[in-house]
Order: structure tokens, then sequence, then C-alpha cells
């Protein structure tokens, strides 16, 4: 009998010694809470696994969350470099090494002289036989822990989980379930199918930041009985709700909620393109002593309260950096934002990018990225 998708990643998980975790490159809260819960799991399964996204430094939101300071920023030590020497019919009498000048040199004392031929030099196989991406439409929306490491992604097995429409379906067993309301309540219904009994309190807390930071705390339509039956027997298991909410909904700063009521003053819309956008000034940063490091909770609000908008952009003058103007796109919808804005060289994920123009005042700027924006969504519309 073939085995459902369940049970082919409990299989392939039990054959694991060394599984990797990893997900998109400016990761929202599901992401890094079912991350950090899927690494607790396998943990308890006695996997030394690891987790890593691009470049990640932890955001203060979720600076609670339990192994938070497990995510790495980059993949390090995929391959041992291997010298083999045939001692067989030459014993070795001593062995040394010394590093200087950057320099490594190893000393080998033999009974007899070496050949060449003696010697063999390789790599040893990955140190990683399992990758677990999650919340992740696609293996470019990794950034450079997928491009440094393509050879490594194609010959190791791939584990996709999400619920995201735009997921490209890329692994070798993926799990994409569109009904199910983020990619935390994925891992708990995993979990439920392998093994409940080792769900903690801290494996329970992170499933519930991760549902509850997608939902919005259960406000966005794609809540399902499921959803709601998943937070509250998670809750029952020893999720900590009152600390997750604190964290996530009530500890935003009076410079952050400062910046926010700037940003939704000048907010604009194209309903001809579901196109929302808003503005934010030097003079914005410097009034209110907010930090351009909160902007990502600023553009998924402006989403979130426009009901019409598939696509948030936020245009602002870098604090820091005088002729700089940068913008982050946002969207939820299937949408390649990547390609959307390939104009303006953008980083980021389909879902996510952010770009920089110069030599601009924040006027211009915003009128040219919002007409090519504009431009390229109305010649992919019907």
């Amino acid at each position: 009998m073939a085995l459902n998708l369940y049970q082919q990643i409990i299989e392939i998980i039990n054959k694991s010694s060394r599984p990797l975790i990893i997900f998109k490159k400016e990761p929202g809260g599901d992401a890094i809470a079912s991350g950090l819960g899927l690494f607790l799991i396998l943990e308890k399964l006695d996997k030394k696994a690891e987790i890593v996204s691009d470049n990640f430094s932890p955001p203060k939101t979720f600076s609670f969350l339990p192994k938070i300071e497990q995510i790495q920023p980059s993949i390090a030590n995929l391959k041992k470099f291997i010298i083999s020497l045939n001692i067989a019919q030459n014993k070795i009498n001593d062995l040394s090494y010394d590093l200087r000048n950057d320099k490594l040199n190893i000393f080998i004392t033999p009974e007899q002289n070496i050949s060449k031929e003696q010697i063999k030099i390789g790599t040893s196989k990955f140190r990683h036989d399992l990758i677990f991406v999650l919340d992740t439409p696609d293996l470019e929306s990794l950034g450079r822990v997928y491009w440094d490491h393509i050879d490594f992604f194609c010959q190791t097995p791939v584990v996709n989980i999400d619920h995201n429409p735009t997921n490209e379906n890329f692994g070798q067993i993926n799990l994409v379930n569109l009904t199910a309301s983020s990619t935390a309540e994925i891992i708990f219904q995993l979990l439920e199918s392998l093994n409940i009994d080792i769900l903690d309190e801290d494996i329970a807390t992170l499933l519930l930041t991760g549902i509850m930071s997608e939902t919005k705390s259960f406000r966005i339509p794609t809540v399902t009985p499921h959803s709601l039956s998943a937070a509250s027997r998670l809750i029952a298991l020893g999720a900590r709700r009152e600390e997750i909410v604190k964290n996530l909904y009530q500890t935003k700063s009076f410079d952050t909620l400062k910046l926010w009521g700037r940003a939704l003053v000048r907010l604009r819309n194209d309903a001809s393109c579901n196109l929302t956008w808003t503005v934010l000034t030097r003079e914005d940063f410097i009034a209110t002593g907010a930090s351009p490091n909160k902007l990502i909770d600023i553009v998924d609000e402006l989403i979130f309260n426009s009901r019409n908008a598939d696509i948030a952009v936020l245009i602002y003058e870098s604090p820091e950096e005088k002729n700089k103007i940068c913008c982050l796109v946002f969207s939820e919808k299937k949408f390649d934002l990547l390609s959307l804005t390939k104009t303006f060289e953008p980083d980021g994920s389909k879902n996510l990018v952010k770009f920089c123009v110069y030599n601009k005042d924040l006027i211009e700027a915003e009128k040219e990225i919002i007409y090519k924006i504009k431009e390229k969504l109305k010649n992919k519309m019907p």
C-alpha cells in the first residue's frame, strides 16, 4: 500500500540523522515559529537538527521564542575536506600540524618515503542528509543559502511544507495544504500523526505563535474550524497564550505606533489594480525616533487593513543615507514580486522584496516606482 504524505515524512525522518530546517529570507512569524517547533520535535526524536535562514537576525517581537538563538544566518561546514594517505605498507611514526600566517602545514613522519600516488584528496558526504523547507514559495526565495549550495539542494531529499498557493511544489515530498491557516498548523497535524506524546509546552507555544502570527490572532478570513481546534488543543497542551499575546500584540513601542500613524495618513490606493501604497520621509524617522527595522510590520498592517489590496508598497527615505530611497513590496497573493519589480533589481522572495533607488527625491521615486508596478500589473491582467 502506498504511504500517505505524513507517513512518507515520518519514514524519511526515521532514516535521517542530521536534518536541516530552512526557510525564506526575511521570514515572518509563521516561518520562524514553525521552524523552531520542528527543530524541537526533531531534537526529541534524537536527530541532530540545525536551522538556517539567510542573513537571519532575530526580530525583537519574536525574541521570546524558545531556541531562537539556534537559527543561523548561513550554512556552514557542509562537507569535510579529506586528505587520505595509504599506510598499509608504510607506518606513520609522528603526525602534527602548524597554523601560521593563514597557512596550515601538516607534518607526517613515515617509516619510508611517501609517493604522490599514496596521497588522495577528497571531500566527505554532505553534513545534512535531509532538508525541510518551510513557508517558502520556491528555492530561490531562500537567498544565498540556496545559490551558494545548489549542488547540496540537488543531491539531498527536500521536504517542502507550506500552506500558501504560491508554492511551486519543488520538493521530493510536498506537504502543501492550501486549506491550512498556517505552516505551524500543518506541523501540528504532522506531529499528531507522528506521536503527540513528544509535544511539550515549548513546542506547543511555538506552534500556537505561528498560527496566531499568520492569522493575525484569528482575524483573517482563511481561519477555519480546524485552525481554531488546533489552537485550542495547543493551549490545552501547555501553549503559553498570554506570553504570545503580550509579545506579538502588546509590546509595540510608542515610536513605532507614531510611525504607523504617519504611514496611514498618507495611504493611497488604486482599485483598478488592487494596489495600496504610502511614503515615509526622513523627518518621519527623526520625529518619531523609530528605525527602518519596524517597517515590515507596517507593510503587513497596510495590506491587512486594506481589504481590496493585493499588494502593499512602502516607499521611504533612508534615515542613514541621503539621496537613497528604499521600497518594500509585500503580497500574500499569488504574485511573483521579484519578477514584478525586476527593473529595480530587488532582493527578497516572491512575497516580499526590497530595493533602493538613488539620486531621486521622494516624490520622483514614488512616481517612478508606482507607475512601473502599475504597468506591470496591468500587463498581467486579462
